[in-house]
C-alpha cells in the first residue's frame, strides 16, 4: 500500500506516535509520501525510516517550515496546495495528524484531508487525544 501523510507543525504526542507504529505494524506499507515540514511530517519520516519503509518527499517551495528530511526520493518543490494534492494523488490512503478534532478552513492538514475525501481515498485520522477516525 502507498500511504500519504498530512500533519500539523506542532508534532505528535506519545499516544499518536504509538498509534502510528501500531498502524504501520498492522498494515503492509510499501511506500510513504509526506510534505517535509517540521512537526508531524518529520516525526512520521523518522518512524517510517526506522521501519525501513520507502519514503517519497514532496517538499514545499517555502523553506520556512521545511524539515529537510533525507531520502533517495525527493521530488521537485511545489507550492503547499499543489504539493498536498500530489501526496494524495500518489497514494492509496491518507493518514492524518490534525491538531484537533474540529475541522478548520485555514489549515493545510484539513485542506489535504478534504481533498482526499473528494478523491474518495481511504482516510485514517489520529487525533492528539488518541481517538482514531477511519472515514
Amino acid at each position: 500500500m502507498k500511504l500519504g501523510m498530512t500533519g500539523n507543525r506542532y508534532g505528535m504526542n506519545t499516544t499518536s506516535k504509538t498509534k502510528l507504529i501500531e498502524f504501520i505494524k498492522n498494515n503492509k506499507i510499501d511506500e510513504v509520501h509526506h510534505g517535509d515540514c517540521v512537526g508531524a511530517d518529520k516525526e512520521f519520516h523518522d518512524i517510517c525510516a526506522e521501519n525501513n519503509i520507502k519514503i517519497f518527499i514532496h517538499p514545499p517551495t517555502d523553506n520556512k517550515l521545511r524539515a529537510f528530511c533525507q531520502s533517495d526520493n525527493i521530488l521537485p518543490q511545489k507550492e503547499y496546495i499543489q504539493r498536498n494534492k500530489d501526496i494524495v494523488d500518489s497514494t492509496d490512503m491518507l493518514i492524518g495528524f490534525p491538531n484537533g478534532k474540529k475541522e478548520t478552513l485555514h489549515s493545510g492538514t484539513w485542506s489535504t484531508i478534504r481533498y482526499a475525501r473528494k478523491k474518495q481515498k481511504q482516510i485514517y485520522l489520529i487525533f492528539p487525544d488518541g481517538d482514531i477516525s477511519n472515514k
